[in-house]
């Protein structure tokens, strides 16, 4: 069974991995493979040199450069005064939420003393305080339905003038000439 194992290499040459000749070490040589033709070398290479640039167009080169440089600084400049803008922004907003948040914690506070006067106003105004005070410190007692009197408004108007004042229908009132220039 162990023989079976290996046949598959059967069609395989193996003679191809020994050394054919034995100089200093025992790898196999490796040849060139009969359609392939050994690497040609690289062609030369010639050196071109730029033409010489004339005056006129090193000014220009020169300007165009200097232009670019001038347009990078100011993009640059925009760029970073926006960004300055923006952390200042970010700086006043967060400086805004800091005295929003101590405000709101003043109001909580101030809610909780008002909730606390409210309820001591509450507790010293209730009504039971307020008859018992009435009753041992004033010496008051609570009304009965004998001590009750009804006044009757169901008779007519009238004006009563208290005192010896009369009440004249003198023309030259200053309400009798109001009323005189309205009935017009």
């Amino acid at each position: 069974m162990a023989g079976n194992r290996y046949n598959m290499y059967d069609g395989i040459d193996f003679s191809v991995f020994e050394p054919t000749s034995y100089e200093r070490n025992a790898a196999r040589k490796i040849e060139t493979a009969p359609g392939r033709a050994k690497k040609k070398s690289a062609p030369k290479l010639k050196i071109v040199e730029a033409p010489k640039k004339t005056l006129m167009q090193l000014k220009r080169e020169m300007h165009t450069s200097a232009l670019q440089t001038a347009k990078i600084l100011a993009i640059s400049f925009v760029l970073l005064s926006l960004l300055a803008a923006l952390l200042y922004g970010r700086l006043k907003v967060d400086e805004l939420d800091r005295e929003i948040a101590n405000l709101n914690t003043d109001i909580t506070a101030a809610q909780s003393e008002c909730v606390r006067l409210n309820m001591q106003i509450d507790s010293v105004i209730s009504l039971k305080n307020v008859e018992d005070y009435a009753q041992t410190q004033l010496g008051m007692v609570k009304m009965e339905s004998h001590q009750i009197e009804y006044i009757d408004l169901s008779g007519e108007d009238r004006v009563v003038l208290s005192g010896e004042k009369m009440l004249s229908k003198n023309e030259n009132s200053f309400v009798s000439k109001v009323l005189a220039y309205i009935s017009k």
